[in-house]
């Protein structure tokens, strides 16, 4: 679990990414960090749910793929955060998320964040 001192960069917004696929949550912190965001990254929705606890995101990415992703999870983080819903199956958009499918660019990721900034 990768966890990044808010203390130096306080104006950013922070972003929550759950995925379980270590090289995939890579690439998207590395992309979120060079568009100016905060980080955390973890891989399990449990990692997910102690770090919601204890931290507020503005935005959540979450694999919804995820062994033991379970809608509650998702109603939970709906609930607190802007959600980007990432998933490998041709889901509808809930209303409230963004879904984005396997496989995607940086330019994509970016632009979900774009349309999710109040």
């Amino acid at each position: 679990m990768a966890v990044y001192d808010r203390a130096k960069r306080p104006m950013v917004p922070s972003v929550l990414v759950v995925e379980p696929y270590a090289d995939l949550r890579a690439g998207i912190v590395s992309t979120l960090q060079r568009g100016n965001y905060l980080c955390d990254a973890v891989a399990t929705p449990g990692d997910a749910a102690l770090m919601l606890r204890d931290h507020d995101y503005a935005y959540v990415v979450v694999d919804v793929d995820v062994p033991d992703a379970t809608s509650e999870l998702v109603s939970s983080l709906c609930a607190a955060s802007n959600v980007i819903l990432i998933t490998d199956e041709d889901r509808n958009a809930v209303e409230g998320e963004h879904v984005l499918r396997k496989p995607f660019g940086r330019d994509e990721l970016l632009a979900h964040f774009a349309r999710t900034r109040g």
